[in-house]
């Protein structure tokens, strides 16, 4: 009898820690970070690249694994938080980049920080912002622990209240890859004969993720949009793609010239109606600076298809152009060009649109990448019918 009781005892047992194990998000591990001493010949500049290393000015870089996590829970009064971190390398040859999106229920903009970890530390910490040129005013802070294990989570500090954020249940996950075409010219020659600066890299790198359904209600932008929004071509053999490294002599100063250019893909926003993903891409061809700009995709969770501002509002309507124009010129100024060319770059909040102009489109290089937001009361009038905003517009 005892036997008996001790068996029931220990099957309930294994039941009650499958339970909790299935409760738990299922989290794609990638594989270690992997680092490589770099050997230094003393006389030469001249640094010998071994596979998923690569040399910037005498340092390593660590080339470490891909990818892209969702979080999602609840703050004060029930608000809705969503959190997308990511890990992809950052632009001008830095290392690799923890950083994240944010959204809150009822505000009108996705919020963007970065992650950093102490070595004294066993926890990454950001600080998210409303806008770092008013006082710095901070949202929340956040700290991530235990990466890359079925124990992760976020702590966010929010209204002096500390709340754990855990992996969505519900949001897609994703399987992520990178490529790095590196190659570091050996200005040593040219550097003797006093023509050179020092040795430079030039980088291709692709960030991408292939999108997999956690859930029934995500199965139709799973399979048609599959991954997130990148070149077809570059996509092709993603799943052979490998960090290739090389070495090239230089020996004239026009050898001396870097060169850069990144392609990365992440989603910013999701609920059970729209699914946002921004497309940030890097390019630097020599001068003061590199270009860069941000674009949105806006895609309908129940097909997976691209929604394009022309479906959703009547952006022909005269009185729409001229209160589009007077908006951005409360806000940027009378002294733009006329008349103001509508953005065809925008995401969608339950609040509102949210409309992107590329660096130089609307103001100058150190006016950023200018955003305009439009609440749906202010758009009412111009939304079309039988659309996904009428979803978000019901009042």
């Amino acid at each position: 009898m005892r036997k008996t009781i001790l068996g029931l005892l220990i099957i309930a047992l294994c039941f009650s820690c499958q339970s909790k194990n299935d409760e738990k998000k299922s989290v794609i591990v990638p594989k270690p970070v992997s680092e490589i001493k770099i050997e230094e010949k003393n006389e030469s500049l001249i640094y010998k690249i071994k596979e998923n290393t690569i040399v910037i000015g005498g340092d390593t870089l660590k080339i470490e694994a891909p990818f892209i996590y969702s979080f999602e829970g609840k703050l004060d009064n029930d608000k809705k938080i969503q959190i997308h971190i990511s890990n992809k390398l950052t632009e001008e040859f830095g290392g690799y980049w923890k950083s994240g999106n944010l959204y809150i229920d009822g505000e009108n903009q996705i919020f963007g920080f970065g992650l950093i970890k102490n070595d004294k530390e066993d926890f990454y910490t950001g600080e998210v912002y409303y806008d770092r040129n008013e006082n710095e005013k901070t949202i929340c802070n956040l700290k991530l622990y235990n990466l890359f294990t079925n124990e992760m989570f976020i702590e966010c500090i929010y209204n002096k209240k500390t709340y754990k954020i855990y992996p969505s249940k519900k949001f897609p996950s994703y399987k992520c890859f990178d490529k790095i075409d590196y190659t570091l010219f050996d200005t040593g020659k040219t550097y003797k004969k006093g023509i050179a600066k020092d040795y430079t890299p030039s980088r291709d790198y692709i960030f991408l993720g292939e999108i997999l359904s956690n859930d029934k209600s995500f199965e139709a932008l799973s399979l048609n949009l599959k991954y997130l929004p990148i070149d077809s071509v570059s996509i092709k053999n993603h799943h052979k793609w490998k960090h290739n490294f090389d070495i090239k002599k230089a020996v004239s100063n026009e050898d001396n010239y870097t060169t850069e250019s990144l392609s990365v893909s992440s989603p910013i926003f999701i609920d059970s109606n729209i699914y946002v993903v921004s497309d940030y891409w890097y390019n630097y061809m020599g001068g003061a600076h590199g270009m860069y700009h941000t674009s949105y995709d806006n895609y309908e969770v129940s097909s997976g298809k691209k929604i394009e501002i022309a479906q959703i509002l009547n952006t022909k309507d005269e009185n729409f152009i001229d209160f589009y124009g007077n908006k951005i010129r409360s806000d940027y100024g009378d002294e733009l060009l006329t008349p103001i060319k509508l953005a065809n770059n925008f995401y969608i909040l339950p609040t509102g649109i949210t409309f992107s102009y590329a660096p130089y489109e609307l103001v100058g290089f150190a006016g950023g990448e200018p955003e305009i937001f439009f609440s749906y009361k202010e758009l009412k009038p111009y939304i079309l019918k039988n659309t996904i905003l009428d979803k978000y517009n019901s009042n």
